[in-house]
């Protein structure tokens, strides 16, 4: 099988013949589908307003007067009903319980639950032969109770870490509830 080279210069000799002929080229109009409308020049924007901190225990602690009226005028207010970051970690506790005791959330107890400032990373609860940077985090101490057991978490706003009674380490400042009688039972 030979393969025949002239052919195709043939072709494009033919074709460029074509496109040198001396006949001016009139330009053909063409439609405008879309008429052009004009543009507004943009204008410099202003300065955007700064987003507000997350609540701090220094913050909840300006608040208490409020909620202590509350929970006086409607008794059984805490800390959950007024901070909603403070409620939605304390879910986070009652269902870690839940799901390490195989139970329903609903049979989990918010026992107590309290904003703290941690002097660490270890958020109260180090670890042995742990590094952990010197930075204060706001946090929370929360409580919960399931099949007689209260269990302990410390917790800043993006972890929740399960806190033996024996390991904690609580900063000045943080009282701890008086144990009722139901609580060692």
């Amino acid at each position: 099988m030979a393969w025949k080279p002239a052919v195709p210069a043939c072709l494009l000799l033919l074709l460029a013949l074509a496109g040198c002929s001396g006949a001016p080229a009139t330009a053909v109009p063409t439609l405008t589908l879309i008429p052009p409308t004009s543009t507004p020049t943009s204008t410099p924007a202003g300065p955007t307003a700064t987003p507000q901190p997350l609540t701090s225990p220094a913050d909840l602690e300006a608040t208490r007067p409020a909620a202590t009226q509350a929970q006086e005028a409607s008794p059984g207010l805490s800390l959950v009903d007024v901070d909603p970051v403070a409620a939605d970690l304390a879910a986070l506790a009652q269902r870690l319980l839940a799901e390490q005791l195989d139970l329903p959330v609903r049979r989990v107890e918010i026992v107590d639950v309290q904003a703290v400032v941690w002097p660490d990373t270890s958020l109260g609860c180090p670890q042995p032969d742990q590094m952990y940077a010197q930075v204060l985090v706001n946090g929370y101490r929360i409580v919960v109770k399931a099949a007689g057991e209260e269990v302990i978490f410390h917790t800043d706003f993006d972890r929740a870490l399960r806190c033996p009674a024996g390991d904690e380490v609580l900063p000045p400042g943080v009282n701890l509830p008086e144990a009722t009688p139901e609580a060692g039972s």
